[in-house]
C-alpha cells in the first residue's frame, strides 16, 4: 500500500479519534505532525506529503498492520530490495543468482505461510526482470521469466487461499493481500508487452477473463472501500474488457472512495486523470449520459 490516503484511512478505520491518532504519531515522533496535514491526507488523494510525514505515517501503519508473514521471510524481502536498489554493486546479477539458489533450497521448508511468502519473493525476482528483457528484445528469456513469475505467484496465491479455508488456522489472510498477489500476476502480462500493444494482448485478456482479479478487487473494496487505487484499476481493466456492469461497479466504488473522482479530470497523487488515458475511454462512454 504505497499511498498515504489509504494508510491514513486504514488507521482511522480502527475507530481512532483524531486525538488518539495524533497521540499515536507522537509516540513515534515526539514532534508529531500538524493536525491540518493529517486531515488533508485523509480527505485528498492528490495530497503530497513531505518525506518526514511519509515516514511517520508509514511507520505507524506498519506497526499497527504488521505483515502476516514470518519475520525471517520479511527480512529476506528487505535484503532483496536493498540488493536491487544498490547503485554501486557491480556484482548485483551474481548476488541475485545466489539469492535465487538459496530460495530454491529453502522453498519447501517451514509452514504453509512461510512457503507462500517465499514463492511470492521468488516471483517478484522474476517479475523485476521482465521490463529490461522486453526493452532489450530478449523474447525467449522474457517468456521464460514471465512463466516462472506467474507460476510462483500462483503457488503463493493457492497456499494463502488454503490457509483461509483451514478452519483450524488462526491466521486469516486479508482480502487486500490476496488482491496484491492477483495484481502482481496482472503485472506479469503488462510488463511483458509494449505499452501500445498491451491491450491487444490475448494472454492479458485471457488472464482477466479466467482469473480471480475482478472478484478479488471487489472483495478488497468491500473490506476497505477507501482503496481508490483498487477501484481505479478495476475500472481500467473492466473498460479494457468492455464489461459495462463492472465499469459501473468500479466507478461507483471510485467515487465512494472519494467524491473528487466524479470529475474525470481529477488527478490523484501517482496517477493521471482518467480522461487522459485511452484505457478508460470505453468506460467513460458507458458512464456518460
Amino acid at each position: 500500500m504505497s499511498n498515504l490516503y489509504s494508510k491514513v484511512h486504514r488507521l482511522k478505520s480502527q475507530g481512532w479519534t483524531w486525538n488518539h491518532f495524533l497521540q499515536q504519531i507522537d509516540l513515534i515522533y515526539a514532534g508529531g505532525i500538524d493536525e491540518k496535514t493529517l486531515l488533508a491526507l485523509y480527505r485528498q488523494p492528490h495530497r503530497k506529503a513531505s518525506a518526514h510525514v511519509n515516514k511517520v505515517i508509514t511507520t505507524l501503519h506498519d506497526n499497527v498492520f504488521a505483515s502476516p508473514f514470518p519475520e525471517d521471510t520479511q527480512a529476506l524481502l528487505a535484503i532483496y530490495n536493498r540488493l536491487i536498489h544498490s547503485k554501486n554493486n557491480a556484482n548485483v546479477a551474481d548476488d541475485i543468482s545466489d539469492f535465487i539458489i538459496f530460495l530454491n533450497g529453502d522453498l519447501q521448508h517451514g509452514s504453509t505461510l512461510r512457503q507462500a511468502r517465499l514463492h511470492w519473493i521468488k516471483a517478484d525476482i522474476h517479475l523485476d526482470q521482465l521490463s529490461n528483457l522486453r526493452i532489450n528484445g530478449k523474447k525467449l528469456a522474457l517468456l521464460s521469466q514471465q512463466k516462472l513469475a506467474l507460476y510462483h505467484y500462483q503457488q503463493s496465491y493457492e497456499l494463502l487461499q488454503e490457509l483461509n479455508s483451514d478452519q483450524q488456522n488462526d491466521r486469516y489472510i486479508d482480502d487486500f493481500t490476496l488482491y496484491k498477489v492477483q495484481q502482481n500476476m496482472l503485472a506479469c502480462y503488462l510488463n511483458s508487452s509494449h505499452p501500445q500493444q498491451r491491450y491487444q494482448d490475448n494472454a492479458l485478456h485471457n488472464y482477466l477473463l479466467h482469473s480471480n482479479y475482478i472478484k478479488d478487487s471487489k472483495r478488497a473494496l468491500h473490506s476497505e472501500p477507501y482503496q481508490w487505487i483498487i477501484a481505479r484499476n478495476g475500472l481500467r481493466f473492466s473498460s479494457i474488457q468492455k464489461n459495462a456492469d463492472n465499469c459501473d461497479y468500479f466507478y461507483r466504488a471510485l467515487i465512494s472512495a472519494n467524491s473528487a473522482f466524479t470529475d474525470y479530470n481529477y488527478a490523484p497523487l501517482g496517477a493521471p486523470a482518467i480522461i487522459n488515458s485511452e484505457d478508460f475511454k470505453w468506460a467513460i462512454q458507458q458512464l456518460t449520459p
